[in-house]
């Protein structure tokens, strides 16, 4: 891994952490079992402190890790550092600030008040970032310029998503929801002609 960053943080509302057991390349052993698609940071001391020394997308007691590219800056040199047996992952650390996919004003407040306890990052953000209609890349962009964990995506039901790893770790209820805009924003509308926006969505969602 090349890329690290020296790590300063604070206790979060949803974050939690497991440890490495064994490394086999690129894939980490466990020592919990965690819900497929939670994404985290792995945690590597360093000259006595924890570095982020690379990213984690876990699934049961394994977990797929990746080159943390965050903050990364050409003009200090990093120290190489790679993930190992007894390190610690640090998972949905910024999963209480969060981004609502809704179709109209009224799912989005009802989605809001659902999500009180949580920092909701206005959706007219995501709509000034954008071109069209959003990939599945502009998510995973935008989310990490504001450092987002999770996006609400309310569709035939409500899809809990990690921001970064972009797979479902909850869906629940029922929902009938029809959108006439590529989402609730207050922002230019964009052009969604023809297109079922609740099937596109579902398609970039990983499950």
């Amino acid at each position: 891994m090349r890329w690290f960053v020296f790590l300063i943080f604070a206790v979060l509302l949803n974050a939690y952490d497991v440890t490495i057991t064994n490394v086999n390349s690129d894939v980490a052993t466990l020592d919990k079992y965690v819900k497929k698609g939670v994404s985290g940071v792995v945690l590597c001391p360093y000259n006595g402190k924890n570095i982020i020394c690379a990213r984690a997308v876990c699934y049961g007691k394994k977990a797929k890790l990746l080159v943390y590219k965050e903050l990364k800056n050409d003009a200090f040199a990093l120290p190489v550092v790679l993930p190992k047996k007894g390190d610690k992952i640090l998972l949905a650390k910024d999963y209480d600030r969060i981004l609502i996919i809704a179709p109209n004003q009224l799912e989005y407040l009802k989605m809001k008040e659902k999500y009180k306890n949580a920092t909701v990052i206005s959706s007219d953000n995501f709509a000034a970032f954008l071109e069209g209609i959003p990939s599945r890349e502009n998510f995973i962009n935008f989310a990490k310029k504001l450092n987002i964990g999770r996006i609400i995506f309310v569709l035939d039901k409500i899809y809990e998503v990690d921001a970064n790893s972009f797979y479902a770790v909850k869906k629940y209820g029922s929902i009938n929801a029809k959108y006439k805009e590529i989402f609730f924003t207050t922002y230019p509308k964009f052009d969604i002609k023809g297109k079922n926006i609740i099937a596109y969505y579902k398609s970039l969602i990983k499950e």
